[in-house]
């Protein structure tokens, strides 16, 4: 997996990372995350396998899902990996996809949440060409469902025992909705909405 540098990265509005396509790098924190059995669940997933080869696989997946996106959520200075960020379940013709995100244990609470949902929002409008965004979050997921509020997310219901983790115990989900703004309400689109950062191309 290489990286594509013909692509712009897309600086967080915190100013502590940026966003860029994923490389072979990352694959010691995206593993560490996938093989994180409590972080999964908080993600509604239970992976099926997570040796190297199923992590890899997952990797290209996501990478390369229709219509989706898959970005690193990289250190401005070191451009180390610290989390993922994602679109997926894209459905072209009514224009919306599932946004989640993914931060490593020891990078949270420095803000990269709300500004990579943010990085989110404009990149689904610019970018995908999408009118919302949906999201699900598992109900005693505090700390995201108050993330989601802070960027423009709705509450839009409650999924009883909808989902079940590798214990096999079931929790509710709460549905999300966030429509966004047209491209062009980010004046002069996706190079003022979005800059590049410098020097990490």
């Amino acid at each position: 997996m290489h990286q594509d540098l013909t692509r712009p990265e897309w600086p967080a509005d915190n100013g502590a990372a940026f966003y860029r396509k994923p490389c072979d790098d990352d694959f010691e924190v995206l593993a560490a995350i996938r093989r994180d059995t409590p972080m999964q669940s908080l993600l509604l997933t239970v992976p099926e396998s997570t040796d190297d080869a199923a992590i890899r696989n997952w990797m290209e997946r996501r990478e390369h899902e229709p219509g989706g996106m898959f970005r690193i959520i990289a250190d401005i200075h070191t451009n180390k990996a610290l989390g993922f960020a994602q679109v997926a379940q894209v459905h072209r013709r009514n224009g919306y996809g599932y946004g989640a995100i993914a931060l490593a244990p020891d990078v949270r609470s420095r803000g990269l949440g709300q500004s990579t949902l943010r990085f989110l929002v404009k990149f689904a409008s610019v970018e995908l060409g999408l009118r919302k965004l949906l999201s699900e979050v598992r109900s005693d997921n505090y700390a995201a469902i108050r993330m989601n509020l802070s960027v423009g997310y709705r509450i839009r219901g409650t999924l009883e025992g909808h989902f079940m983790d590798s214990d096999h115990k079931t929790y509710d989900v709460v549905l999300f909705e966030r429509m966004l703004p047209p491209p062009e309400a980010y004046t002069g689109g996706v190079s003022s909405a979005l800059m590049p950062a410098h020097g990490m191309r």
